[in-house]
């Protein structure tokens, strides 16, 4: 189904979606730690290098040994301050004013450095190397670069240096790195994303510095990420949305859908399936293509049926008729299939041989069981007349055995009724008849003795004219005119289908082609359709005779689109495409599925007479009619309803939502002199456009 087809794509969208957005924000998210991996070891290259050259400077402009301890003091680069350190521990502040002086005046950091000293007298005082220590008060220590030089001037003296960090910190922030201050712990260093240790003179750490800068990936974090999640939320929320109201529409046409179907396979008077059901079984239990299971086939043919209808009415003889259904369905349908052929005709499938006396036996229970649970209408009893045929016995698929099973139930009735008889190749005296009528009517086509009878199509509610329906007729030279219901079967079970379908083709354009805009409709035959050069024959005979393939419309039966349904879809597709429509006439008669209706893309449907015929005296129809009316114009059909008589039924149509109408109430087919055509027509359509439901 379309609809279950369209919430599947977007099951797999949804997912789709998902799946790239997770290998995208998981992309993202690998490359940004990438990232700031590289850029963190860039910051402590930085720091590092920053420190080693501000520990470079500091050992450039240490005073020689050689120069006086004012010299020393005296002396003030960059802000840096040196002191002196006598062999007691005691030290000499260097220039006052400067913040290194104002540091070191403070208590703490004079114990800090008596403490660094200690560490400094245990090395050995020949490398003159510089280390670090920390000093100042907690949240705002500084470095303190060491040089150890003994022995100044003789004097037996230590020399160190103080730097003030501040020009480390402002050379840094060019760089975007805000440093924090020294810390005596890694805990110590709060909200900060960079980090770096400092090793003392003994390599342990003595402090640590720690740092904050711009990360990708807070930007990506913080901006790039809300959006697209957001983005992903509501593309999914509007597909959920989608998904939910496309699953609701599917759901709600496929049980139309089922509905429909239901009904289409069941006669809504009796409840057992109808005739378009039996074909489809016999199209699984028994096809055409191989050969026929052991089975019997029955026609059952109620006696005393016409008289009731005709005496008690109608409610009477459905009354009948469903009695007469449930005994056949307890007695047959256990084993076998139980269908209703229309009227008072039943078919039973039974999966096994019944021979003549088995027959008689089964006919004699049958008609115990009707006398017993159908009560008789007045004084007319209910009878039965069977025909068998069994497929050990007769060849032929299960079509064959069904007409051959009807001639045998006819030949009882002919007999005297309340008879049960098995098929006999005598009864196929009817068969020879056929093909006498065969040959005649291929000579009738020959010399073109048939002629065509146009019925008019109307708008439902206006009642104007859209277009005519081409009704062949056959003028014997003997039995007068023949009626197409018994000569078109014939054709159709030969090859002259075909050649009768393009004469009253080429024809119905001759006749109406000159006459206006109307629309032409024309019965064809899937063989028809399926003939080699049937799509050129088509548009040759449109070119000849001046006439818009947008005004032809084919019309197929449901009974003729069947076989080999593939190759009949894809010349329709051809010739729809060059302009011409089809219709599926007298839906519901048939027999084929309803698949046919998405398989074929018909562009109208028009409604099998049987149905409208119902609409006065059967409380279902209408619910059917309507139905078939909403499923049409829900797959964007059009509607026309067939054998309208009455004004009641005309109404009833109209307000049912059906578009176009054919009947007798509007005009009975009539050959084209006698067709009363407008002098110059209007350009019309079949129906107006429809919007699907």
């Amino acid at each position: 189904m379309h609809g279950r087809s369209l919430v599947r794509t977007l099951d797999a969208g949804a997912i789709i979606i998902m799946v790239i957005a997770i290998g995208t924000l998981s992309l993202m998210a690998w490359t940004t730690r990438l990232i700031d991996r590289s850029a963190y070891e860039n910051e402590v290259t930085l720091v590092r290098q920053s420190l080693i050259g501000l520990a470079a400077d500091f050992r450039d402009h240490l005073p020689n040994p050689g120069q006086e301890p004012d010299g020393w003091l005296a002396r003030d680069v960059q802000n840096h301050a040196t002191f002196t350190v006598s062999p007691a521990g005691r030290f000499v502040t260097g220039r006052p004013g400067s913040r290194i002086h104002g540091l070191l005046s403070e208590d703490g950091t004079a114990t800090r450095l008596e403490q660094a000293l200690q560490v400094l007298e245990r090395i050995d005082p020949q490398g003159g190397r510089v280390d670090l220590v920390r000093v100042g008060p907690p949240r705002d220590e500084n470095l303190v670069f060491v040089s150890l030089i003994r022995d100044v001037l003789g004097q037996g003296r230590l020399a160190v240096a103080l730097i003030d960090f501040s020009p480390l910190t402002s050379t840094l922030e060019g760089f975007g790195l805000h440093l924090q201050p020294i810390a005596a712990r890694p805990g110590d260093i709060l909200h900060a994303n960079g980090r770096m240790g400092i090793d003392g003179l003994d390599g342990d750490p003595v402090a640590f510095i720690g740092w904050r800068s711009e990360r990708i990936s807070k930007t990506i974090t913080g901006l790039i990420l809300p959006i697209l999640a957001t983005a992903l939320a509501a593309g999914l929320f509007v597909l959920m949305l989608l998904r939910r109201y496309w699953s609701q529409a599917r759901d709600g046409f496929l049980g139309e859908l089922k509905q429909v179907e239901t009904l289409a396979h069941t006669d809504p008077l009796t409840g057992l399936p109808n005739r378009r059901a039996l074909f489809e079984h016999l199209q699984t239990f028994a096809p055409s293509t191989r050969p026929v299971p052991p089975m019997t086939v029955l026609m059952l043919d109620l006696d005393g049926f016409k008289s009731v209808n005709d005496q008690h009415g109608h409610q009477a003889g459905d009354r009948v008729l469903k009695q007469a259904a449930e005994v056949f369905r307890a007695e047959l349908g256990t084993a076998g299939f139980v269908a209703r052929l229309g009227g008072d005709e039943f078919v039973a499938l039974l999966p096994e041989i019944v021979n003549d006396g088995a027959l008689q036996r089964l006919h004699y229970h049958l008609q115990q069981a009707l006398r017993q649970r159908v009560p008789m209408e007045g004084l007319v009893p209910i009878g039965v007349s069977i025909g068998a045929v069994n497929s050990t016995t007769e060849t032929g698929d299960g079509e064959d055995l069904l007409k051959m099973a009807d001639l045998a139930v006819y030949a009882a009735k002919a007999a005297g009724r309340g008879l049960a008889m098995c098929y006999h190749p005598d009864m196929k005296r009817d068969i020879a008849y056929r093909r006498m009528l065969e040959r005649e009517l291929r000579g009738a086509i020959l010399t073109q003795a048939l002629f065509l009878a146009y019925q008019p199509i109307v708008d439902a509610l206006s009642g104007k004219v859209l277009g005519y329906e081409a009704l062949v007729r056959w003028q014997h030279p003997v039995r007068g005119v023949i009626p197409p219901v018994d000569f078109i079967p014939i054709a159709e079970k030969s090859d002259l289908i075909i050649g009768l379908g393009n004469f009253v083709l080429d024809r119905a354009l001759a006749e109406l082609g000159p006459r206006g805009a109307c629309r032409i409709s024309v019965n064809a035959t899937g063989r028809q359709l399926l003939a080699p050069g049937f799509v050129d024959f088509v548009m040759d005979a449109l070119a000849r005779h001046g006439v818009a393939a947008e005004r032809l419309c084919l019309e197929l039966t449901e009974t003729s689109i069947i076989s080999d349904p593939d190759s009949l879809a894809a010349i329709m597709e051809t010739m729809q495409g060059k302009g011409i429509r089809f219709a599926i006439d007298d839906f519901g008669a048939g027999y084929s599925s309803l698949t046919h209706l998405l398989r074929f893309k018909f562009d109208v449907l028009k409604i099998d007479r049987g149905f409208i015929m119902s609409l006065d005296d059967k409380p279902e129809a209408p619910m059917i009619v309507t139905s078939v009316v909403s499923l049409a114009r829900s797959l964007g059909m059009q509607v026309v309803g067939e054998g309208i008589e009455t004004p009641a039924q005309h109404r009833f149509l109209a307000s049912a939502g059906c578009g176009a109408l054919q009947g007798y109430l509007f005009g009975r087919p009539v050959p084209i002199g006698q067709l009363a055509l407008a002098e110059d027509p209007k350009p019309t359509t079949l129906l107006p456009p429809v919007q699907a439901a």
